[in-house]
This record gives structure tokens, sequence and C-alpha cells, in this order.
């Protein structure tokens, strides 16, 4: 390594050609040496460059692929093809498929169950979630509310999506549908309840304000009081009379025929 003794000038010295050769050997044999060593600098550093991107390749792009994947399915959500027949209060346990989505799938404590096929976005369960193990993607639990034909037969194409705020609204909505199914089958049993007693009463009671008879009434016209001798009072549907039966008539044709006589001096 060129050191500054090396090119020291001391008091009488010849500055002769051997004097200037010297040290512009030494000095060029020390710029060389740097040159090697930054060419070794270089390539380490490119060995290091290829070596981080080699390690990023192997252990963060398995990992952006997973993300990546699963991204494209849907955050949060996982597959299963466990065949099952759901019911509510069924205690089962699903095996989440082997998917990318399997490795960051993590379940809410309550998890909605659909099925992958578009014609049935109105059937759907709410799983509570006991136990969750990724490294075989077992998901164990119990079903606590259910929601169009999902139960009505087996199936194996479930779509599983760990949202616990929407699980809860669901089981709120379905507690409150089941009260309202509840009051209202309550209030169909107490109409019916009050039908039949109308009924019995319509059929069987007594009644108490026709005449002051009771039962099944049939009224003839001797049955309704004094209607007999009103009937008999009233006078014939034909009938006719004299003058001297209608009262004060023939007086007052006597005074209009002697008005008349008195006005135009006729007799009639």
């Amino acid at each position: 390594m060129l050191r500054f003794e090396d090119l020291r000038v001391r008091d009488n010295q010849d500055l002769d050609r051997d004097f200037f050769n010297r040290r512009y050997r030494l000095i060029a044999e020390s710029l060389a040496e740097l040159n090697t060593q930054l060419a070794q600098i270089g390539t380490a550093t490119d060995n290091l460059v290829t070596l981080g991107l080699t390690r990023v390749n192997e252990v963060l792009g398995p990992a952006l692929a997973t993300a990546s994947a699963a991204a494209e399915n849907g955050f949060l959500v996982a597959t299963s093809s466990t065949p099952l027949t759901l019911a509510v209060g069924l205690e089962t346990s699903f095996e989440i498929d082997d998917t990318p989505a399997r490795a960051l799938f993590a379940p809410t404590p309550y998890v909605v169950i659909s099925r992958g096929g578009i014609d049935s976005l109105n059937d759907w369960a709410v799983f509570r979630v006991a136990a969750y193990a990724r490294e075989n993607g077992g998901l164990a639990g119990e079903v606590v509310a259910m929601h169009g034909d999902i139960g009505a037969a087996q199936h194996d194409d479930w779509v599983i999506s760990a949202s616990a705020g929407l699980a809860t609204a669901l089981i709120e909505a379905a507690a409150n549908v089941a009260n309202t199914l509840l009051l209202a089958q309550q209030a169909a049993q107490d109409a019916a309840d009050a039908a039949a007693v109308a009924e019995s009463v319509l059929a069987n009671g007594p009644v108490s304000s026709v005449n002051g008879q009771t039962g099944t009434v049939a009224l003839g016209i001797g049955d309704i009081p004094t209607l007999t001798a009103q009937l008999a009072s009233k006078a014939a549907s034909s009938h006719g009379h004299t003058i001297a039966q209608v009262s004060n008539l023939q007086s007052t044709l006597d005074g209009l025929q002697a008005q008349i006589t008195t006005v135009d001096g006729g007799s009639y």
C-alpha cells in the first residue's frame, strides 16, 4: 500500500529521472490495486443483490402468490367440499379445501355458510366456531341459524365467510323473525279460539231479547201484544160514504151555493 514516506522529498535530494520514476511507479501500482479492489467490491455487490433477489423469490414469492390468490377469491373467504346436511343445532365440522385461501383464513367467532351456486344466494346458515386447525383445515362448531333451502338436502359446495358483524346481524334478524312468527301464531290461535266461542254462542246460546222468548224464536201475529186489536180497528181498503156521513159537508155546500147566487143571480 502506498505510504506518504515513500513519496517524501528530503533536503539536498537530487531531482533526477529515477526520483520521479520511482514515485510515479508507486502511484500507478497503488491505483491498479485500488481498481482491483473496486472490481472485487462490484462483484461482491452483484452477488449480494442476486442472492437477495433469490431469497425474495423463494420466501416472499409464494406468500405474495398466496395472498393474491386469496384476494381473488375474496378476503377471509374459504371453501369446503365436505358433504353435509345442515340443521339448526347440528354440531359438525367442515374441512377447508387445501387452497391458497386456507393459509390466510382466520375464522371469526361466527361465520356465514353459503353455497357456491348463483341460484343459492338466499340460502345461508350461521355457524358458531368452536375450533379451527389451519394445518388440516378442520373447522368445528355448531349451526345456530339457517335461511332458505340450505338444509333441504346434502351439499358439498360450501363457501365460508369470516364476518363476525354480519353473522351477529343475521342472528338478531333470525331471532326477530322467530319472535314475530311466534306472536303471529299466538294471535292466530287467539282469533281461532274467539271464533269458536262466538260460533258456539250463536249455535247454542239462549236469545233473551226477542219478545221475551229464548232459543230458536219464530214470531206470529198473536205473539205481538195488541196487534190483532189494532188491525181490527183499521178501515177497510175500499168503502163509500153519503153526504150526511161527512161532517159539515152539506152546510158547506149550501154556503157556496148562496155565494154563487149573489154574484151572478143564477141557480144551479
